[in-house]
This record gives C-alpha cells, structure tokens and sequence, in this order.
C-alpha cells in the first residue's frame, strides 16, 4: 500500500497553481471553506503539498490576506493538466485540505455546505442554520492518528493534535467564542435577504443562524448528519435518520472531526436546499422544491 501511494503521488500531475509563499502561508489567518455552490472569481490561486496529498485552488477573499478560501470539491483532485477537477462527496480528501489549512496558520475555520432537511416543519427548505453537534450515519474512523504524530489527550512538542476529545461541547470556550463571533458577522446577511431566507423553528434575528440560542449545552438544537455518499439516501434510511439528527449531509462531519483533533474551531452554516428522500410535502415534488429555493440560497450564501 505505501508503494502504491508514493507510485500515485510521484505519477500525479503536478499542480498549475504555484505553491503558496512561505511569508504568506506563515501569516495568521482565518479559513473558509465552500462547498459545490460556492465559488471565488478572480484573484491568485496557490497549492499546497500536504502528506496526505496536494491542496491547489487555494485563494484569498479579503486584499490583506488574512481569510484563506478553499472549495472542499475543487481543490485535492487534478485533471491532466494539474488543475482542479470535481472531487465528489465521498472522494474529498478531508485530510489534506485540513491539514493544509492548519500548516497555513488558519486560526480556525467557517464552513459552508449545501444539505437537506431532515425535520422539515423545524428547518424548512430555504433556512440558513448553524449546526451545534454533529453525528456520522456510518460511524468509522476519522483520524490522523498512524499519519501524524498525535498526542492522546492533549498535543505535546512535536504533536499535531490529539485524538481523545469530546467534539461540539459547550466547555471548549474557543470553540463557543468562535461561533459567537461568526454569528455576528452574518447576522446582516438576514436584514439584507431577508425576502430570501425561510426561517427556522426557534430563530430570530438576534440568534440567526442559531436555533433557539448561542449557547451550547447538552439540549442539541441542530445535529448535522453525515452519510457516505455520493448517492441520496432512501426513505427508509431516511426515517432512521430522523431520530438522529436535523439536517444530512456528506462532508462536514468529517472535516468538523479533523479540525478539531488539531485544534482549530469549525464553525458550520447550512444551506438547506431540499427536503430529504420521501419528506418533501411540496406539490411539486421535491426536485421542483430544489428548484423553486436554488435561486435564493445560491444569492444567500454568496452574500454569506
């Protein structure tokens, strides 16, 4: 297996985008990542090679370049050419842009992802939520444990991070602080589209995106769910799901469970944009649901 790896990684194409200068990649920062509706026009892209593989694509939304951007399914695969082609959900190389973001000296990090709804009447379609748990469908494991050199409990010289944590705890007071500091930062968003936006069961504009509150206790408001992908679930999946979690996805959970075996606060905002399998209550149908919302999300989480 490391021969066929270290085979891959020297027959790969090498990236077009330069590698990012060390002066830059040194420089305290914040990181966002986006997912397939979210993309960046213009401006430098750079890579990074990481042991887990290259990250390319990599720009910059702000002049100071101090917030790092990367699109989770455009920037760890390459076409012949060396540039990005498209990663689908269970193929994103979770590892890579992680670690890259943390060698890049990413503070902490704000995602964006596309999901559906598993509890419509509580987050309907055309809601914007900001997740406070997370749970994998599948449950396996997520780790840099046997790739990195990693602490048990807590780093030591020499450790990226550790590997024993209870993610998603109202006692990681970065964590807390993070989300209340991104919650301020978008909260024009709503006054601005407001038109927009479908509010959520428990959201009002002092909260938004939150349910309910800012505070993180051991009442979840919204739990991400992950499945594998890259297909949809079933309704019978489905069903089981709901006793589970509120909206479901396939990436987050595991860029959430590496960010924080490193140590680096991820904050979540979904974009609900379809009702899960066998859900949707629209006349339509739900493909006619997707369609009906797609052009308000896509307006919404650009401005966010």
């Amino acid at each position: 297996e490391k021969i066929e790896h270290e085979c891959a990684i020297r027959c790969s194409p090498t990236p077009r985008d330069p590698p990012i200068p060390p002066e830059l990649a040194a420089k305290p920062k914040f990181a966002v990542i986006g997912g397939s509706g979210v993309t960046v026009a213009g401006g430098q892209r750079y890579s990074y090679q990481t042991p887990f593989g290259p990250v390319l694509n990599i720009s910059f939304l702000d002049d100071d370049e101090k917030v790092v951007f990367v699109n989770r399914h455009q920037c760890t695969h390459l076409d012949e050419n060396g540039g990005p082609t498209y990663a689908p959900p269970h193929e994103v190389n979770f590892h890579a842009i992680i670690y890259a973001l943390k060698a890049l000296n990413a503070k902490s990090i704000c995602a964006i992802g596309s999901t559906g709804t598993l509890q419509p009447l509580k987050v309907p379609v055309g809601s914007i939520v900001m997740p406070d748990d997370f749970v994998f469908a599948l449950p396996t494991p997520v780790t840099y444990w046997g790739s990195c050199k990693m602490g048990l409990f807590d780093p030591k010289d020499g450790e990226k991070g550790r590997i024993h944590f209870a993610p998603a705890t109202g006692d990681d007071q970065e964590w807390v602080d993070f989300r209340a500091f991104v919650q301020k930062e978008l909260a024009p968003v709503l006054s601005q589209h407001k038109d927009k936006i479908v509010m959520a069961k428990g959201q009002t504009g002092e909260v938004w995106p939150c349910i309910d509150s800012l505070t993180v206790d051991n009442d979840v408001k919204c739990a991400y769910l992950q499945t594998p992908g890259p297909r949809f679930e079933t309704r019978s999946e489905i069903k089981g799901y709901r006793q589970l979690g509120d909206i479901v996805g396939m990436t987050c959970a595991s860029e959430w469970t590496l960010a924080s075996e490193l140590k680096m606060p991820y904050v979540l905002i979904c974009a609900i944009d379809n009702s899960a399998n066998g859900l949707s209550t629209h006349s339509g149908g739900p493909v006619q649901e997707y369609l009906d919302h797609k052009g308000a999300i896509s307006t919404v989480t650009g401005a966010l």
